[in-house]
């Protein structure tokens, strides 16, 4: 009859099960007679023996102040003061005897007997305490007699009964010696019990743990030869994977469980396979990330998403328009790709992923899960400075390729930078769905693209990815205080200087104060401030800009609640 290696190793299981039922059911058994044992020990005859013990030392203490009372009586002056104080000490130590004795029948009564062992203490222990309580009450009685003798002055009769509450405090106290040495040689029997029936089951415990052992590797080793050689072709396949090799199958050797896992792991390669197939195609149509993404979590693929603060960038080709009429459909299809190959390699670079190509403008987003939470702000920026530098190969690139025709050209490009709370995941139709971001700080993200024209700028960045990124050396300039067009609120825009054209600190200054006279409407400082900035940068654009608007507002003067905003009514 033929085995499977699902039958051989529940077989293995089924064996070493057995054994361990075995060893816990023999551990069980016998740590219950422990238990047993030690209950007794702990509930009954330790317990009771102290009892018994402050018993005896009350006992006692008892017999020196009745000594007391009878020295007291016989004074030839009584102090009925002092006899009346050793009395009631008399009395409390009579109660105190008495609750112990309570206390010690209690013990006995609340744990009676569960077995037999149990039953023997209670055999030896109960007659012996009857026996001391019986001999208390008596020798209580003796006492009682005699001081109620020496209050009558009655010695013939005080002496007749001394000598019976002598007799009868000498019986006491063999009965408590031999009640307390029974209980230690109790004590001394079953713990020694105990500690016996604990080494056997140690020693029961470890023959058949050894025993589970050795039959589990004889059987072990069987059926590890039998699967070896199969394995050894899995092991160089996944490795062979793990190399990116996807083009090798792991050859059958047998038609068991492990002919179905090799069965299994060929078809895995296959899937791998085409995984990889889709991922290369997808791949040069959205992000590899997201691609990767979609595929690992297919549950994402369902419209929905998450809020997440993210920075978003927008870039567009100034003068797309212009260019289009010049080259023809080859030569600017050629030219779209080589910038879009630019601008995608700033992005990627920096951890971006690519949204989508708009005409000839390109969306991309940071963020978590793809990068980390607090560095998404500058990875964009640098991105975007990035993709500046690229700007310039871009232009050398088409000029050795258009020639003469490139001169006719305006080639540059306007990049808008936004950070908020936006939605990240799955939006779209049944038919066509994408992975992207939404929300206002993307709206805003495009409006602020479009106001570099405005301004003669390349990046404008919102305060808030200007926050995230303060100390990391980037070098930034307050621009404006606009309000785009779309949204109510207005917003604070900085210009994100590149670093190979730097502001300088002179310039950085009276740009500053041109800015607050302006928003102060003190129009003669700041164009004041504004000639000096463009005296030492003849091409700040930013400067001419508000040259030009505080001309136009001594021609027009702004509204008197006018807080320095500016409206753009276009996009």
């Amino acid at each position: 009859m033929r085995f499977g290696i699902g039958q051989k190793i529940f077989g293995i299981a089924a064996v070493l099960a057995l054994l361990m039922v075995i060893a816990a059911t023999v551990s069980i058994v016998l740590l219950s007679r422990v238990k047993h044992q030690l209950d007794v020990v702990s509930h009954t005859q330790l317990p009771v023996s102290e009892s018994v013990g402050r018993v005896a030392i009350l006992m006692l203490e008892q017999g020196i102040v009745l000594q007391r009372l009878f020295v007291l009586a016989e004074e030839t002056v009584v102090d009925a003061a002092l006899i009346k104080t050793a009395r009631h000490e008399y009395q409390a130590l009579s109660t105190k005897i008495d609750l112990e004795l309570e206390t010690a029948h209690d013990l006995m009564a609340k744990h009676p007997p569960d077995n037999h062992e149990h039953a023997r203490v209670y055999e030896r222990l109960m007659p012996g305490l009857e026996s001391i309580t019986v001999s208390k009450a008596a020798f209580l009685m003796e006492a009682e007699a005699l001081l109620l003798a020496l209050d009558a002055g009655d010695r013939a009769t005080f002496e007749f009964l001394l000598p019976e509450l002598e007799n009868v405090e000498e019986r006491l106290d063999r009965e408590i010696v031999a009640f307390r040495d029974t209980m230690g040689a109790m004590v001394v029997a079953a713990t020694a019990k105990a500690n016996e029936d604990e080494n056997l089951a140690v020693w029961v415990n470890a023959v058949l743990t050894v025993a589970a052992i050795l039959l589990g590797l004889i059987f072990a080793g069987i059926v590890t030869r039998a699967l070896v050689r199969s394995v050894h072709n899995l092991v160089a396949g996944a490795r062979a994977v793990e190399r990116g090799e996807l083009d090798n199958l792991v050859i059958k050797t047998s038609s068991d469980e492990i002919g179905s896992l090799t069965d299994s792991f060929n078809h895995m390669i296959g899937e791998l396979r085409l995984k990889e197939r889709i991922k290369d195609t997808f791949g040069k149509y959205m992000d590899p990330r997201i691609v990767t993404r979609l595929l690992d979590r297919p549950e994402i693929t369902e419209p929905g998403g998450e809020r997440r603060e993210m920075t978003v960038m927008f870039i567009d080709l100034k003068g797309f328009t212009s260019i289009s009429e010049v080259l023809s459909p080859h030569d600017l299809v050629r030219m779209m790709n080589r910038f879009f190959n630019h601008m995608t390699a700033a992005i990627a670079e920096n951890g971006g992923v690519v949204d989508k190509f708009m005409g000839d403008a390109v969306m991309a987003f940071w963020g978590p899960p793809f990068t980390n939470e607090r560095e998404h702000g500058e990875l964009a920026c640098r991105a975007a400075l990035a993709a500046l530098k690229r700007l310039a190969v871009f232009r050398a690139e088409v000029i050795e390729e258009l020639g003469e025709d490139a001169t006719k050209l305006e080639i540059d490009m306007r990049i808008g930078v936004s950070t908020g709370a936006m939605i990240v995941g799955t939006v779209g139709s049944e038919v066509s769905k994408s992975y992207t971001v939404v929300g206002d700080p993307v709206n805003l993200g495009s409006r602020l693209e479009g106001a570099n024209k405005a301004y003669g700028t390349h990046i404008l960045v919102t305060a808030e990815t200007r926050a995230l990124v303060e100390d990391v050396g980037l070098e930034f300039r307050e621009i404006d205080f606009i309000q785009v067009k779309g949204k109510t609120e207005p917003v604070r825009i900085f210009e994100l200087v590149d670093v190979d054209s730097p502001i300088g600190w002179e310039e950085r200054q009276q740009f500053e104060r041109g800015l607050i006279a302006y928003r102060a409407r003190d129009w003669d400082a700041s164009e004041v401030a504004f000639d000096s900035v463009l005296a030492a940068r003849k091409d700040d654009s930013v400067a001419r800009t508000y040259i030009d608007r505080i001309a136009h507002f001594r021609r027009i003067s702004p509204p008197e609640k006018w807080d320095g905003v500016w409206a753009f009514e276009e996009k």
